[in-house]
């Protein structure tokens, strides 16, 4: 018996196609591993901006968030801007920023959700997270841009920046509030990584909500039809968003 297993091929047992495959393969890196340790370093100093950020405006925060939840609270007055809101604006803009760009490299890698980054599999890790952050300033910089061109047409300057400045400020309060668990997800692989970005989607599900309505209250108070709210949401919130998405949509 032992002669006969000795004589038969492979090719003979499982046909001339078959092919033998090596048992010492390399075994692929798994997560965030696979990122490297400047990456690692990177959340690191991120989480340590943010920690900084939350102390140093902590009281603009928790005003912002009463007042987006109570329409009895006393809101910010966004034609007098003061030095932590132009601040707060600035900063966490770019430090936002930079998280959504490390967000993307890490989804990059998330089993389930790497699929849709094959479109821009020639691209590495940093250039996929440096395509991310040049991808969110431009969106933002031609939305300010559109807002400035229809403030100069319509004569509503006033109004167009209050938008952008709400814009902004919720954007800070968003990137605030779910800077720990981004983070969290960040940092770490398999089912606590994908639980910390549901809580992440359904935070800013319903912070997004409290924008609507902001904006919304927004134009009411400006006596505009809420056709031309519906138009504002179309050219300035879906549109951008979807031009971003489309890409990986396609792929």
């Amino acid at each position: 018996m032992g002669e006969i297993l000795n004589i038969i091929s492979a090719e003979e047992l499982f046909g001339a196609e078959s092919v033998l495959l090596s048992q010492n393969g390399g075994v692929a890196m798994p997560g965030i591993e696979s990122l490297g340790s400047l990456y690692q370093l990177a959340v690191g100093v991120l989480a340590i901006f943010f920690t900084a950020i939350f102390v140093n405006f902590f009281e603009l925060f928790r005003h912002l968030v009463i007042s987006s939840i109570s329409g009895k609270a006393k809101r910010l007055d966004m034609h007098i801007y003061s030095s932590d809101v132009k601040n707060i604006e600035i900063v966490t803009s770019i430090v936002g920023t930079i998280l959504l760009a490390l967000l993307v490299m890490r989804l990059s890698v998330m089993e389930g959700v790497s699929s849709l980054f094959a479109p821009l599999g020639h691209l590495s890790y940093w250039g996929l997270g440096a395509s991310a952050f040049l991808a969110i300033v431009a969106m933002m910089a031609g939305e300010r841009a559109m807002l400035y061109v229809v403030g100069l047409v319509s004569g509503r300057q006033g109004t167009c920046n209050d938008i952008w400045h709400i814009k902004l400020l919720h954007f800070s309060l968003v990137i605030i509030l779910l800077s720990p668990f981004l983070l969290f997800a960040l940092l770490t692989d398999g089912t606590s990584a994908t639980v910390a970005l549901y809580i992440s989607v359904a935070i800013c599900s319903v912070l997004f909500i409290f924008f609507l309505k902001e904006t919304f209250s927004l134009f009411r108070a400006q006596r505009f039809s809420i056709f031309h709210w519906i138009l504002y949401l179309c050219a300035l919130e879906l549109l951008p968003l979807s031009l971003l998405l489309a890409p990986i949509v396609r792929g």
